[in-house]
């Protein structure tokens, strides 16, 4: 760690500075740290436990109305807790607002919740140009936000005719629509379990062939990227994604490796792409973060890499990550607290030599 954190007296306290050479030191960690952990994290990105009656509010929609959640007692509610300026958030909507469209006459009711420090006139304009027809109410003070354990931006929670908490769903991955609309026709008694199960998980020998593809070049590109053989791995895992592009380890294993060659736009496509498929994932939330920092968006890597610190049961290039964009970002205090935790993880995981690059 000492070629990549350096320390200094700055101002009587201690400090941590990051020089540009250090960057692809940086980006070699990061891509070693996703190899040795690359199914290690499990997010709880709601905190709503099924069959537990979810709590009552009464909040005000963006258009003036006072509307609580025991309005609509007796009808299967879809809550969605999205930011109106994230583009993960507004591809909800209209995929939301479609499956609303064919459903509301069944009993389904959606509802949007934004938080307190959103732009009414942002929201207002993307009701408008999106013909969103379904509420739109804002948790000024963050109670639903508390109360559901909402952890990232989108979650949808379904809520049973009972009241009752159905499904939690965090993100807006690519297989969303289907999953939601699968979940509401289960509720609504139109198809079973074991036809729910098929629609999620379809079981066809093309797709299996493809799925066993991708794996086994996702693998070679590992073994390419510990020999230090880089092309060959950037190549190999572009090969992975050809077979199967719904596998977000190979884009996040894709967009560290861009990192490294300094192929900073490409990185950050991979990256998005990878939160696509799993919006969850810590890995592709700090490479998109490290991104970030790189192109300069600072504000914005400080936020997708404190969402990335959430649940994450190894979180150290997230703080380390978080500790150099708040260097950049001229708060010394902040990064001084990032970088040791960091340093604290590690000294936690390295007290027994046999677990330094064991997932346990």
């Amino acid at each position: 760690m000492n070629h990549i954190i350096l320390l200094r007296s700055h101002e009587g306290k201690q400090g941590m500075f990051i020089t540009k050479r250090t960057i692809p030191i940086i980006i070699k960690v990061m891509v070693f740290i996703f190899i040795l952990l690359p199914n290690c994290y499990s997010a709880v990105a709601i905190e709503a436990p099924t069959g537990k009656t979810a709590p009552d509010f009464t909040l005000t929609s963006v258009d003036g109305n006072v509307i609580s959640l025991s309005d609509y007692q007796g009808s299967i509610v879809v809550l969605v807790y999205l930011r109106a300026e994230q583009t993960r958030s507004l591809i909800n909507m209209d995929e939301v607002q479609n499956i609303y469209t064919r459903y509301k006459d069944k009993g389904i009711q959606m509802i949007g919740i934004i938080a307190e420090d959103e732009s009414r006139e942002a929201i207002l304009k993307v009701i408008t140009e999106r013909k969103i027809d379904f509420p739109v109410l804002i948790d000024s003070q963050r109670t639903v936000y508390g109360n559901y354990g909402i952890r990232v931006y989108p979650s949808t929670v379904i809520i049973d005719r009972d009241g009752k908490f159905a499904y939690g769903i965090p993100g807006h991955a690519l297989s969303y629509k289907t999953r939601t609309e699968g979940d509401l026709r289960l509720m609504l008694g139109e198809i079973t379990e074991k036809e729910l199960a098929e629609i999620l998980s379809p079981r066809t020998t093309i797709k299996d062939k493809a799925t066993l593809a991708a794996e086994r070049r996702y693998n070679l590109a590992l073994k390419f990227v510990e020999a230090r053989l880089i092309e060959q791995a950037i190549d190999t895992a572009i090969l992975s994604i050809e077979a199967n592009s719904n596998n977000a380890k190979s884009h996040i294993l894709l967009g560290f490796l861009l990192l490294d060659i300094q192929e900073v736009e490409k990185a950050f496509e991979e990256f998005n792409t990878a939160l696509q498929i799993a919006p969850d994932s810590h890995d592709a939330m700090t490479g998109l973060g490290a991104t970030l920092i790189l192109k300069g968006e600072i504000d914005s890597a400080i936020e997708i890499l404190t969402e990335a610190t959430l649940s994450n049961p190894y979180p150290q290039m997230t703080f380390y990550e978080l500790g150099k964009a708040y260097e950049l970002k001229g708060e010394k205090d902040k990064s001084i607290e990032m970088f040791k935790k960091v340093m604290g993880k590690i000294v936690q995981k390295n007290i027994i030599p046999s677990s330094i690059s064991r997932c346990e």
